[in-house]
């Protein structure tokens, strides 16, 4: 999506074309300020000269003869106007490459998960195909919690958005030959956000969606988890520890004694990676949910708080070398976030609420090394 927050003077072609014909449009009646291009609408903000709300025929009828759909999405404090094609639009097409991606992600997670349950599929990559029920069984538990996870994660987004009418697609999944196998899954939106409001609702929704099914996968996982003595001289990787992790643990397990861990099995290793798919999604930084929920809340200080994690990433590097990857991945998706079309409207006391809560949850999920080995 591309967005145009002032008119220049020169490089725009067609949406300068559009603002100065609306502009003209509707002199006496707002001055137009920006311009936002999507694939699919243009949304044109301007600054009302007068009181709009009694004008909405009148604006109607002076656009009328640009040739597109006309929808007023605003009057006050600024005019919002939705420009869309006259042309009859095709159906939706059947999303043939998010249900594939979907179904590789499927059969990567089965084989992590089986992995996990001692087959050693890397070693002896025939027993996949002497043996294929065996293998199916033993990743299932791990690949159906996990996706669960991601599947509320990303339709929590979805669902949100189209509440709020903006335009998204459907999920697409990232299938990886990792331990877990997938980078996860996002969403692509198609328009711009009109106010914080509709930011934080759709920001938020994805990572407090997911959380509540990890918990409740972690929950049950480490009721079904062994605690094992740990021997002496061994190597083995160990999984960081977040505040809210060592409260299931205790709330469930009880204290553990020492010279033991507890051992997670395959459901609770994906329950634990929800709670890591939410740590890393909250961060504050740019097109992250973290991000739209920062400046949501904050408005333009979330270019402070970004470039402040991106520091904290930074130092945290020297401790696990993934957050390195973390910082260059943040830094491409540019860590400042861009205004909505109406960032003037007051998100709300019950929306600053929900936002604390995506904060604490940060809090809660946050693992300093998330990843280490011992021996």
């Amino acid at each position: 999506m591309k967005i145009i927050a002032k008119i220049p003077e020169k490089g725009i072609g067609s949406a300068r074309n559009i603002a100065l014909q609306m502009a003209d449009a509707l002199v006496g009646l707002a001055e137009i300020t920006a311009v936002f291009v999507s694939r699919k609408e243009i949304l044109v903000k301007g600054t009302p000269v007068i009181p709009l709300s009694s004008k909405i025929g009148e604006i109607e009828s002076r656009l009328a003869h640009m040739g597109y759909g006309i929808e007023i999405v605003s009057t006050d404090p600024a005019l919002v106007v939705r420009l869309s094609s006259l042309e009859v639009t095709r159906g939706r097409r059947f999303p043939w490459l998010n249900m594939l991606l979907f179904l590789v992600t499927c059969i990567s997670t089965i084989l992590a998960g089986a992995l996990q349950e001692g087959i050693d599929i890397f070693g002896n990559p025939s027993f996949i195909l002497k043996n294929p029920l065996r293998v199916f069984m033993a990743g299932l538990p791990f690949s159906l919690s996990l996706l669960i996870i991601l599947l509320f994660h990303e339709f929590g987004h979805y669902i949100a958005a189209r509440m709020h009418r903006v335009n998204v697609t459907l999920p697409y999944f990232i299938p990886a030959p990792n331990i877990i196998g997938t980078f996860g899954a996002f969403i692509k939106s198609k328009s711009a956000f009109m106010d914080r409001k509709q930011l934080l609702d759709v920001a938020a929704a994805g990572p407090l969606a997911g959380l509540v099914i990890a918990i409740i996968v972690l929950t049950v996982g480490t009721m079904h988890s062994p605690i094992v003595p740990i021997p002496e001289g061994s190597s083995a990787m160990l999984f960081g520890d977040s505040l809210l992790h060592r409260l299931i643990t205790a709330l469930v397990k009880g204290p553990i004694p020492g010279g033991h861990a507890l051992m997670l099995n395959s459901v609770a290793f994906a329950g634990w990676v929800g709670l890591l798919v939410t740590m890393f999604n909250l961060l504050p930084i740019g097109q992250l949910d973290g991000g739209h929920i920062m400046y949501a809340l904050f408005g333009k200080a979330q270019k402070g708080l970004a470039y402040l994690a991106m520091l904290g990433l930074l130092v945290l590097s020297y401790w696990w070398s993934g957050w390195a990857i973390w910082l260059i991945l943040t830094f491409l998706m540019r860590p400042v976030h861009p205004p909505t079309l109406l960032d003037e409207v007051p998100i709300g006391p019950w929306r600053r609420s929900l936002g604390y809560l995506s904060i604490a949850a940060f809090i809660l999920c946050f693992m300093p090394v998330p990843m280490s080995y011992s021996g």
